[in-house]
């Protein structure tokens, strides 16, 4: 029978900044930290399981925000300045939306609030500061957000 498929390769992407989230085992690697995180959390500062899950959620909406949607440009020198302007989140898979790392990104972020809000069983101030977080970090990762900074915050001038 006839081969009927075809293989295709797929382009290399020269962006040095962004590549190493095409790897095999980042996703798993990327969950596995929030989990060890979880873990230290819960036994430096003894507190409920619900609690290291809130410093958890704070904690990457605060690191994902500044290095995925605030910092702008690469750290290489190689790109001659073509990534300046552009975040992170804006870089990965060379700018398409909807790709299936930007998908895991978003999904993230959802499921340590929904973790954090369950088990704090959804008390008033740990709901406000962890709803924030999620809502923040989701309406950046939107496609409509493509390159917008709203209000001019974090624009080239």
């Amino acid at each position: 029978m006839a081969n009927l498929y075809v293989t295709a390769v797929p382009t290399a992407d020269l962006n040095r900044n962004t590549e190493w989230f095409m790897y095999p085992g980042v996703w798993t690697t990327y969950i596995l930290i929030l989990f060890f995180f979880w873990l230290l959390v819960l036994s430096i500062f003894g507190c409920s399981p619900g609690m290291a899950w809130t410093i958890v959620n704070l904690s990457h909406f605060a690191i994902t925000y500044h290095f995925f949607h605030w910092k702008k440009g690469t750290p290489f020198a190689e790109d001659q300045g073509i990534y300046n302007r552009l975040t992170w989140w804006e870089q990965i898979d060379k700018g398409k939306q909807l790709t299936r790392n930007r998908k895991f990104l978003t999904v993230v972020p959802v499921v340590l609030y929904l973790i954090a809000s369950h088990t704090t069983d959804y008390q008033h101030p740990m709901l406000i500061f962890n709803t924030l977080a999620v809502m923040v970090l989701v309406v950046a990762k939107f496609p409509n957000m493509h390159k917008v900074r709203i209000f001019g915050i974090n624009a080239d001038n």
